[in-house]
């Protein structure tokens, strides 16, 4: 059994919350609007004719109240920025959840606060602080900066869900195919290195969106409150191919991506293979493709063998031959 560390499970509720709240601004925003995903300046940059919005997401759902220690961080690295580019026309958002602060507040930070987050002691800002020395401009920095006060997760997903609704898609549809399918588009954008792959529009991005028609299951879209149901969904969509008896079958598994795949590979292969090549009569072998170094294939092949299934690898001596591999297996009735 896994155990996740709290710290890790925030960890995962702070990208999510930053992807939902990507989202949400997207689906607010104007169509000239362009959005950048893990922007340039922060976690997310809404750029306009009338300037750029820097926003920083902080998930706090573990500490009931707001605290100026909380958020020294971000408000410093907005400070560094903010340094470094005085004269852009940035307005800079530090978009946090706090469980007792009333959603949609907001609050500035006065010239005596900013300073006592430069005189912080904690060793982990030294190194920023130090890039501010002899920072100066408070006001001008605190006429720039805002710290708004946003909604639960789960209350920013049902927010989602009504922009999505108002957008042409039904509510079933938004909650089972096309908010998950957002969170996994926001996340793949989130990982381009280039940063014009990760620049968008509503507009482009609903026409993406509603060409997609099946739900997306992944390592994000798994963590979202509803995934029992996007995972019923998704069975659904691809039970009517999975339940053809004569049919043939290829399955890619990458092993860098399957936690324990040394342990429970071997397992997942012969139920596959149990359930899915058990009718002699109507069956055909299927092709299963490991993504693995030679060694981890070795290891499988004969962690199989030991199940007695048979593997054919299509080797004839040191050459890969394609129709010994393709070849019609002895089929004993």
């Amino acid at each position: 059994m896994q155990i996740m560390s709290r710290t890790a499970d925030y960890a995962i509720q702070g990208f999510i919350y930053q992807f939902i709240l990507t989202l949400h601004k997207l689906l607010l925003s104007g169509d000239d609007d362009e959005i950048v995903v893990e922007g340039i300046i922060e976690d997310i940059d809404v750029v306009s004719p009338s300037g750029t919005l820097a926003i920083q997401c902080k998930y706090h759902e573990s500490k009931q109240k707001f605290t100026l220690s909380n958020i020294y961080k971000p408000v410093l690295q907005m400070m560094k920025h903010y340094n470094n580019n005085s004269s852009a026309n940035i307005e800079y958002i530090l978009h946090a959840h706090f469980p007792n602060e009333t959603v949609g507040s907001k609050k500035s930070l006065c010239e005596e606060e900013l300073k006592s987050i430069l005189e912080s002691r904690a060793s982990d800002l030294q190194s920023l602080i130090s890039e501010l020395s002899g920072f100066s401009d408070f006001s001008g920095f605190a006429s720039r900066f805002t710290i708004e006060f946003g909604a639960s997760l789960s209350d920013t997903e049902k927010a989602v869900i009504v922009c999505l609704a108002k957008e042409g898609f039904t509510t079933e549809d938004a909650v089972e195919i096309f908010y998950p399918n957002s969170i996994h588009s926001i996340a793949e954008l989130s990982i381009q290195h280039e940063v014009l792959r990760r620049k968008i529009t509503k507009r482009s991005f609903l026409i993406k969106l509603k060409d997609l028609k099946k739900t997306a299951i992944s390592r994000w879209t798994k963590e979202l409150q509803d995934y029992e149901k996007f995972l019923r969904k998704r069975r659904s969509q691809i039970g009517t191919v999975l339940n053809l008896n004569s049919r043939n079958r290829a399955v890619i598994l990458d092993t860098n991506f399957i936690k324990d795949f040394d342990l429970k590979g071997t397992s997942l292969v012969a139920d596959f293979i149990q359930k899915y090549n058990s009718k002699i009569k109507l069956h055909q072998c299927p092709v299963i493709s490991l993504i693995s170094d030679e060694l981890g294939v070795n290891e499988i092949w004969k962690s199989l063998n030991s199940k007695k299934l048979i593997v054919e690898r299509g080797m004839v001596g040191a050459e890969f031959d394609i129709i010994r591999f393709l070849r019609d297996p002895l089929k004993i009735l």
